[in-house]
């Protein structure tokens, strides 16, 4: 077993009790708006995405009455982080984004307004009434990009390129001082280990304050099932994914924070792969390897 008290990675809970004194829970809302990029990427069906906590629930009060209750029992903590997570939060009417924003900031339990969106869904209104609404309250604004090579990008149907997302990255940076995060995704189509190597230098280039990263997964009515039962695509075994995913860290800075280092898509919905691991059993068997090759983040550097 990995060494727990030795350094292998930044994590989220020391990252959040260091900037908040604790650690906060978590609630996932939505907007119930649209993704505009249609098709959509080809892992992706957007009710992988949404909360089994809020199913069912329609507004945004009433997404907070069910999920709220959840989350107190879940978490030992009083405050919490109101994340809008599926298809795009920040597309659609900028007055309906605005009054869903205040809705879930009104409960006195939120710290933190965190937003999963599309780096063509970036401009400069938008910030400037998240601005308005946070009213000194922290913002995280995470952007989906999930490799920054063109070629991939366009393979699986992003419907923006590398440019786009550092345009939007270099606006959210010169107009906010919102955290900015990525996400990122190992295991694409056709991508060889020096790609996704390439990605995550790249990435510390541009410096976020966090990132999430995923394994590609095949979820249920999406492209890649097509592909995947057609038998074009193979998905990362466990131990491949943990040779990537540590490798990769190893190309980035200790200051920043990787906020997940796994995809964790609804049972019902998956297809492949299934690993049977739960996300502690995953992380220690991250830290044996890490320890075995002496690996830990920004140890290529």
């Amino acid at each position: 077993m990995g060494d727990n008290d030795k350094y292998y990675y930044s994590e989220i809970l020391p990252f959040m009790k260091e900037r908040y004194g604790k650690k906060l829970g978590k609630i996932g809302l939505t907007l119930h708006t649209p993704c505009p990029n249609e098709p959509p990427c080809i892992y992706c069906n957007k009710n992988s995405f949404i909360p089994q906590t809020i199913k069912g629930a329609v507004t945004i009060r009433e997404q907070m009455e069910q999920g709220l209750p959840y989350v107190k029992r879940k978490y030992p903590t009083d405050e919490f982080i109101a994340y809008f997570q599926d298809n795009t939060s920040t597309y659609g009417d900028i007055d309906y984004l605005e009054r869903s924003f205040r809705e879930a900031l009104s409960y006195p339990e939120i710290r933190i307004l965190a937003l999963s969106t599309r780096p063509d869904s970036i401009y400069q209104e938008l910030l400037e009434m998240l601005k308005r609404t946070a009213a000194g309250r922290d913002v995280w604004l995470e952007l989906g990009l999930q490799s920054v090579h063109d070629s991939t990008l366009k393979a699986i149907g992003r419907g923006h390129d590398y440019a786009c997302f550092l345009d939007a990255y270099r606006v959210i940076r010169e107009n906010t001082d919102f955290l900015a995060g990525v996400h990122l995704i190992i295991g694409l189509p056709d991508e060889t280990d020096e790609m996704i190597y390439e990605t995550f230098r790249e990435i510390n280039r541009i410096k976020p304050d966090y990132i999430k990263i995923h394994h590609l997964q095949v979820i249920k009515g999406t492209e890649l099932e097509r592909i995947y039962n057609s038998g074009e695509y193979e998905p990362l075994t466990m131990q491949k994914y943990i040779e990537l995913f540590s490798k990769a860290v190893s190309f980035l800075d200790k200051d920043i924070v990787i906020h997940r280092n796994l995809s964790r898509a609804h049972a019902d919905q998956l297809i492949a792969p299934k690993w049977g691991v739960i996300a502690e059993e995953f992380k220690e068997k991250v830290f044996d390897y890490m320890n075995s090759e002496g690996i830990c983040q920004g140890s290529s550097l």
